[in-house]
């Protein structure tokens, strides 16, 4: 008897999977590898082949997959539309069979086999911020709904991870998810049915810089889009600079270049500053060169925005009393142009 009928030593890597080490394992069979490239070294589990049989046992069938060692097919992994009682009413020496490495230890030349197709994603493959198409839900609870997307366990959708109104039911099946927990210790798996942002709250560090786009500007600070889950916020302040309105700096939809100066994930907040500028640079004069210095473009720049703002008002309603900062804008340039003619 030997040791298939005695029964089968439980593998030491995983005890439900019978172990294939024992008189049956010693006497199988090695030959020169097939001209694939692999070698039992080089196999990693989830790998396909198209095997054949070379041996047939009562526990299960040995299978060589064209790596200069035999695999071992355990009857518990063969896939059959009925249930398997005799491994030799479903396999015969010489059959093709398509198998799956289940994992392999090439120190004592062990490769286990399944015919069960591997899911498409497992635990050292899902990603935090990963998308999921075509999942499908199979469990509704009072938290959320676990759905299947054909990993390692249900994943864990909440509902305040969803959009506001959206209630999906068993069976139905969601176009997009994404990841956000992968706890393999915990066997948790979170997902979420909002599209998270490109820049997650993990990444966002004091000093980091970043392009962004300026989606609103007010007169004590600008916000930023840096494609984080909520804008960044540029305060005046943190400038360094006497003058007090956003408005000379920055315009909406501009591009500009800025550093985290504090970044908050549980207040949901960023603060920003414009990178690249000096506050010695702000200086009243043009400079030798001839050329407008950093301040004086940006007061030219808001002189600008408010000629257009004015333009655009006086056509809806009478005009009125000028505004002190616009004739403090003017008297400036002016006193400006007027040093540069003497100079």
């Amino acid at each position: 008897m030997n040791s298939y009928e005695r029964g089968f030593p439980v593998s030491d890597e995983n005890p439900a999977i019978p172990a294939t080490n024992g008189i049956a394992s010693a006497e199988a069979t090695s030959h020169p590898p097939a001209e694939t490239g692999l070698s039992i070294a080089t196999l990693k589990p989830r790998m396909a082949f198209k095997g054949k049989v070379t041996r047939v046992e009562l526990g299960g069938v040995f299978v060589d997959i064209g790596v200069g060692v035999d695999g071992f097919l355990h009857i518990s992994q063969i896939v059959s539309d009925k249930p398997v009682l005799r491994v030799a009413d479903v396999f015969q020496v010489g059959d093709d069979v398509q198998v799956y490495v289940l994992r392999v230890n090439p120190k004592r030349k062990r490769i286990d086999l399944t015919m069960h197709k591997p899911s498409a994603y497992d635990w050292s493959n899902l990603e935090i911020g990963a998308k999921l198409s075509g999942v499908r839900v199979v469990s509704v609870e009072s938290f959320g709904v676990f759905v299947d997307f054909d990993g390692p366990k249900h994943g864990l959708i909440p509902f305040n991870l969803m959009p506001k109104g959206v209630r999906p039911k068993v069976g139905d099946q969601i176009d997009d998810v994404w990841v956000v927990e992968v706890d393999e210790s915990k066997r948790r798996i979170g997902l979420t049915m909002v599209e998270p942002p490109e820049l997650p709250w993990e990444k966002i560090k004091k000093g980091n810089r970043y392009t962004g786009k300026v989606t609103r500007v007010e007169r004590n600070a600008a916000y930023v889009d840096i494609g984080a889950e909520r804008e960044g916020l540029v305060r005046v302040s943190s400038l360094g600079v006497g003058y007090n309105d956003m408005h000379a700096f920055v315009t909406e939809g501009e591009e500009v270049n800025v550093r985290v100066l504090k970044v908050d994930p549980n207040k949901r907040q960023i603060d920003l500053a414009l990178d690249g500028l000096k506050a010695d640079e702000y200086a009243l004069s043009s400079g030798p060169d001839e050329q407008l210095s950093p301040f004086a473009a940006a007061l030219q720049r808001a002189q600008r925005i408010k000629r257009a703002q004015m333009a655009t008002a006086a056509e809806d309603r009478p005009a009125k009393k000028a505004n002190p900062q616009n004739e403090l804008l003017e008297r400036t340039l002016q006193q400006m142009q007027a040093q540069k003619k003497d100079n």
